[in-house]
C-alpha cells in the first residue's frame, strides 16, 4: 500500500480542528443532536441484543445434562431468506428411531425419554405447587442428568414413583408415603419408593415411574420425546452429532448448551418471539431515529444560516460546507452514539424483565453479550446522522452565496418544488397503505400496510410542515393579536418563521401520533376480542383445568349426566399456515382450536360467513376471515398447514368465520389437533343442558364432579371468555411495551428539540428587550407561541394517528370504526400540552436571565 498524502493529512487534521472548534463555540445545538444520538444508539442497540439473544441465547440444560448428545424433532420449520419459526408443540419421534441412532458408530448407549405433564395434588384434591411445572419419566432416564439415589430404591411396580428430593421436601412427602399425581383430570395414586437429587434442578420438579408406565400416561405410546446418546469414551460430542445427523433424517442433534432448548420448549419459543419482535420492531426504531436525528440537524443548521451565509459568501464551496457540516457530524455522532450503546444493553435488560413478567418470556432467560449488536448500532447511528445532515444542508450549500445572506435574515417564502411534491406524495402513500390496502387486502398484509403508515404520514408531514404551521398561524393570529404586544409578536413570528415552529411541532406530533395509534389498536383488539368473546360463548357451563389440561375422557363423564343436552371438547394450540403472496412462499403463524362439529352450534358461535362448520371432520380445516384474507383462501380450496408439533397437512376449508380474535383464527376437528398437541389434553369443555328445568341439577351435578377431580373447575361462559381474550391481549401489551421505548426515545427528543429551538432565540430575546419589550411581554410572546405550536402538534398528530387507526380497525375486524377512548386521547393530548409548554417556558426564563447586551454580544 503506498504511503497517505501528507496534504490529504493536514486537510483532515484542519478539518478536524475547525469541526472542535465549531462544537465547542456552538455548544447549544450540538448538545442536543448529541442527547437525540445518545438516545437513538441505546434503543438501536437494545433491538440489535434482543435480536442476537433470540438467535444465540438461551438457558443450561438440567435432566439432558450428562448425556454426550441428544437427539430430538425438529422444532423449527425451515424458511428460506427468513428466521425459522419455532412450532408452538413438542416435536416428537418415533420410538424406533432409537434402533437407528444406536448403529450410528461411536454411539455406547441410547435412552428414549418420554416427559408426561403431571399434578401432584393433597388428599382433599388441592393443587400442591412448588412454582415449577412437574414432569413424569421413565427410570431409565434418569441417568441423562444423571440424578442419583438419596434414599429408598427405584421403581418395580405401575404405582411406584420416585421423586426429586426437592420436591418432596416442599410437598412434605418422604419414602413409603403416598402421593396422587394427576395427569389432566386423571388421579392416580403411587407408592413413593426412593428420592433423588440432580446436580441442577431450578427450571421443574421430577417424578421417575417405570418406563412401562411412563409409556401408558404419554400422549402416543408410539412416540418419544427425545432421545439421549451416549458416546464412546473420547468421542467428540461434536462430530458424533454430526454423524447422528447424516444417519439418521428428520431429526434434530443437540449438544453443549443447545441441549436446553430440546428440553425446555418454552425457551425456543421466547426465542422465536425475540427474534420476530426485535426485527420487525428494529427496523421501525432505525427509522424513527433517524427521522428524530434529522429534525434536530436540520433545526441546528436552520440556527447556523448567517454563520453558513458568511462562509458562502466568502467563496466557501458547496463541497467545503458539505465536508464542514459531516466533520461536526462525524465527531458528535461518533461519540454521542458510542456513549449511547452501553445504556442500550440496560435498556434490552428492562425490555427483557418487562417481557418476563408479561409472561413472553422465561424469568431465567439470559440476554446475549455479544458486543456486535452494540458496533452495528453505531455505524448505523453514524451513517444515519450523516445522510441527515447532508440532507439538512444541501440547500444552504447549494444556493448562491447572496441568496444564502438574504435568507439568513428571513426564511425564504416558500418551500421547493421538489420537497412539497416528495411530502405530498409520501401523505397520498401513507393514506393508500393506511385506509385502501386494507379495503382490498385483507389479512396480515393489511395490517402491516396500516402499521407502515404512521412513518410514511409522519415523513411527508415533516416535509411540508411549514405550510400546516402557516396555516395555524394564520388561523390563531385575531385571537393572539387581542394582545397588543405579546400576541402580536408571537402571531408575527409563528407567520415569519415556520421553518423553525416546524421543526418544533414535528417530534411534538410524532410523539401524540404515536402514542394515539398504539392505544387505539390496543383498545380496537381488546374490545374486539371481548365481544366476539362474549357473544360467541353460548354455553350455559365451561369446565376448566387448573393443571395441564383436561383428560378427553372426562367429555364421556360428563355426557352420562342427566339433563346434559351438548358437550363440546375444545383443544388449544398455535399453526402455521403456508401460501404464496405476490411470488414468494410466507409462513404465518395463527391461534387455533380444536373442536367436536357435532351440535356445535348449542356450545359455540363463530359467526360463520360462508360454508358449514357441520363439515369439520377428516382433513378439514375453517378459517377466520383475517386467516383466509392472509392465504387468499375460500371454501373449497386447500390449506397447507403445519400443525403444532410441525406436521404438514393439506386440509379443505370448509368454512370462514368471523369471531377468529375470539377464538384462533384456524379451526380443525378435535382429534386431528389433540393429536398433534405435546399434551394430547382439551383446554375446556362447553356444556349446555337440555332445558332450563335441568339447569340446577346439572349445576349440582357438575359442582360435584370438580369436587372429586382434581384440578377440575366450573366456569361460566364469562370467564372462559375472558380467558380466551388473554392471548390477545397479552400480545397487544407485548407490542406496547416496546413501542413505550420508543415513544420515550420521541419525548425526549421533543424536549431535546424545543429547547434547542427557544435556547437558540436568546440574541432575539435581547434585541426585543433593548427596544423596550419588557421581560414579562416575553414570556408572553413565548407562551402563545407554545401555544401555536402544542395546537398545530395535537392536531397534526391525530389526523396522522386517524388513518393507521382506521386501517387497522378494518384489518382487525373489518370496520373502519376504531375503538377510541376519549379520556384516553384527551389525556395524551394534555400531556403533550404539558410536555410542549414546559419544554418552551423553562429555557425562555433560562435564556432571559442574562442581560440583553450580554446575550447580543454572543452566539448563542
Amino acid at each position: 500500500m503506498g504511503k497517505r498524502k501528507p496534504g490529504a493529512a493536514r486537510s483532515s487534521r484542519r478539518l478536524f480542528d475547525v469541526s472542535w472548534a465549531t462544537v465547542k463555540h456552538r455548544k447549544g445545538g450540538f448538545v442536543a443532536a448529541f442527547t437525540a444520538l445518545f438516545c437513538g444508539s441505546a434503543v438501536v442497540t437494545a433491538c440489535g441484543i434482543l435480536l442476537m439473544s433470540g438467535l444465540t441465547s438461551g438457558v443450561a440444560p438440567e435432566r439432558y445434562a450428562g448425556a454426550t448428545v441428544m437427539v430430538g424433532g425438529a422444532q423449527t420449520l425451515p424458511v428460506k431468506e427468513d428466521f425459522d419459526p419455532f412450532h408452538a408443540e413438542r416435536a416428537t419421534l418415533p420410538a424406533a428411531t432409537a434402533e437407528k441412532v444406536a448403529e450410528v458408530p461411536g454411539v455406547r448407549s441410547v435412552v428414549p425419554e418420554r416427559t408426561v405433564g403431571m399434578t401432584l395434588t393433597d388428599a382433599r384434591g388441592d393443587t400442591v405447587s412448588p412454582g415449577r411445572p412437574l414432569y413424569g419419566h421413565g427410570w431409565s432416564s434418569a441417568v441423562l442428568a444423571p440424578f442419583r439415589l438419596t434414599g429408598g430404591q427405584a421403581p418395580a411396580g405401575d404405582r411406584d414413583a420416585v421423586l426429586d428430593a426437592v420436591l418432596a421436601r416442599e410437598a412434605g412427602l418422604g419414602v413409603g408415603d403416598t402421593a396422587r399425581l394427576t395427569v389432566g383430570t386423571t388421579p392416580a395414586t403411587y407408592r413413593i419408593t426412593g428420592l433423588v437429587t440432580a446436580p441442577r434442578l431450578a427450571r421443574q420438579s421430577a417424578v421417575f415411574v417405570t418406563d412401562a408406565r411412563a409409556a401408558q400416561l404419554a400422549p402416543r405410546a408410539d412416540q418419544v420425546t427425545a432421545i439421549g446418546v451416549f458416546g464412546d469414551p473420547g468421542t467428540d460430542p461434536d462430530d458424533l452429532a454430526a454423524r447422528i445427523g447424516r444417519a439418521v433424517q428428520d431429526t434434530a442433534v443437540h449438544t453443549g448448551r443447545d441441549v436446553g432448548d430440546l428440553e425446555f420448549l418454552d425457551v425456543g419459543q421466547s426465542r422465536g418471539f425475540l427474534v420476530g419482535l426485535s426485527a420487525s420492531f428494529g427496523g421501525t426504531a432505525l427509522a424513527v431515529v433517524i427521522f428524530v436525528v434529522s429534525s434536530t440537524l436540520g433545526l441546528a443548521i436552520h440556527q447556523r444560516r448567517r454563520e453558513l451565509a458568511m462562509l458562502r459568501a466568502v467563496a466557501a464551496t458547496p463541497r467545503q460546507i458539505h465536508r464542514l457540516i459531516g466533520g461536526e457530524i462525524l465527531l458528535v455522532g461518533t461519540v454521542g452514539a458510542l456513549l449511547g450503546a452501553v445504556p442500550g444493553f440496560l435498556v434490552a435488560d428492562g425490555l427483557r424483565a418487562a417481557f418476563a413478567r408479561a409472561g413472553v418470556l422465561p424469568a431465567d432467560f439470559a440476554l446475549s453479550s455479544n458486543p456486535l449488536p452494540a458496533l452495528a448500532s453505531v455505524v448505523l447511528c453514524v451513517a444515519g446522522a450523516r445522510l441527515a445532515g447532508y440532507i439538512a444542508a444541501f440547500r444552504v450549500a447549494r444556493i448562491r452565496p447572496v441568496e444564502a445572506l438574504s435568507e439568513s435574515q428571513a426564511e425564504p417564502r416558500g418551500l421547493g418544488r421538489t420537497r412539497l411534491a416528495v411530502g405530498w406524495a409520501l401523505i397520498l402513500l401513507g393514506l393508500g397503505s393506511a385506509v385502501v390496502v386494507p379495503l382490498f387486502v385483507p389479512g396480515q398484509l393489511a395490517l402491516a400496510g396500516a402499521g407502515g403508515s404512521l412513518m410514511l404520514l409522519m415523513i411527508g408531514f415533516g416535509l411540508i410542515g411549514p405550510l400546516a404551521v402557516k396555516l395555524a398561524a394564520r388561523m390563531t393570529g385575531p385571537f393572539l393579536r387581542r394582545s397588543r404586544v405579546s400576541g402580536y409578536l408571537a402571531a408575527a413570528n409563528s407567520t415569519a418563521n415556520a421553518r423553525r415552529l416546524s421543526a418544533a411541532v414535528v417530534p411534538l406530533a410524532l410523539a401524540a401520533a404515536m402514542a394515539l395509534m398504539q392505544l387505539s389498536t390496543l383498545s380496537t383488539v381488546t374490545a374486539e376480542a371481548e365481544r366476539q368473546a362474549a357473544s360467541g360463548v353460548v354455553a350455559d357451563h365451561v369446565l376448566t383445568g387448573e393443571g395441564t389440561g383436561l383428560s378427553p375422557e372426562l367429555a364421556d363423564t360428563v355426557r352420562e349426566i342427566p339433563g346434559v343436552d351438548t358437550v363440546t371438547p375444545v383443544a388449544r394450540s398455535r399453526v402455521m399456515l403456508h401460501y404464496k403472496e405476490i411470488d414468494k412462499y410466507q409462513t404465518e403463524p395463527f391461534s387455533a382450536q380444536g373442536v367436536d362439529p357435532a351440535r356445535l352450534e348449542r356450545t359455540l358461535d363463530l359467526d360463520v360467513r360462508e360454508g358449514s362448520l357441520g363439515e369439520l371432520r377428516g382433513d378439514t380445516v375453517a378459517l377466520s376471515w383475517t386467516a383466509a384474507g392472509t392465504a387468499r383462501l375460500g371454501v373449497g380450496d386447500t390449506a397447507d398447514v403445519y400443525l403444532g408439533d410441525g406436521v404438514r397437512k393439506k386440509l379443505r376449508v370448509v368454512a370462514v368465520y368471523g369471531n377468529g380474535l375470539g377464538f384462533g383464527d384456524v379451526t380443525v376437528p378435535h382429534g386431528l389437533l389433540t393429536r398433534h398437541t405435546t399434551t394430547g389434553l382439551d383446554a375446556a369443555l362447553l356444556v349446555t343442558t337440555k332445558g332450563t328445568a335441568d339447569d340446577a341439577r346439572v349445576t349440582a351435578a357438575l359442582d360435584r364432579l370438580a369436587r372429586d377431580t382434581p384440578t377440575l373447575t366450573v366456569r361460566g361462559s364469562g370467564d372462559f371468555a375472558a380467558a380466551q381474550e388473554a392471548d390477545i391481549t397479552q400480545q397487544s401489551w407485548t407490542t406496547l411495551t416496546a413501542n413505550a421505548v420508543l415513544l420515550l426515545y420521541v419525548l425526549i427528543a421533543v424536549v431535546n428539540t424545543l429547547v434547542m429551538a427557544t435556547m437558540g432565540r436568546g440574541r432575539e430575546f435581547a434585541m426585543l428587550r433593548l427596544i423596550g419589550t419588557s421581560t414579562r411581554q416575553t414570556r408572553r410572546m413565548m407562551a402563545m407561541e407554545s401555544w401555536v405550536v402544542i395546537v398545530t402538534a395535537v392536531v397534526v398528530g391525530v389526523l396522522i394517528a386517524l388513518p393507521p387507526a382506521v386501517g387497522a380497525s378494518l384489518a382487525m375486524t373489518g370496520r373502519a370504526v376504531p375503538q377510541v377512548e376519549p379520556l384516553v386521547w384527551a389525556g395524551v393530548a394534555a400531556f403533550v400540552a404539558v410536555l410542549g409548554r414546559l419544554s418552551v417556558g423553562v429555557p425562555t426564563r433560562a435564556a432571559l436571565r442574562a442581560r440583553p447586551v450580554d446575550a447580543v454580544s454572543t452566539g448563542e
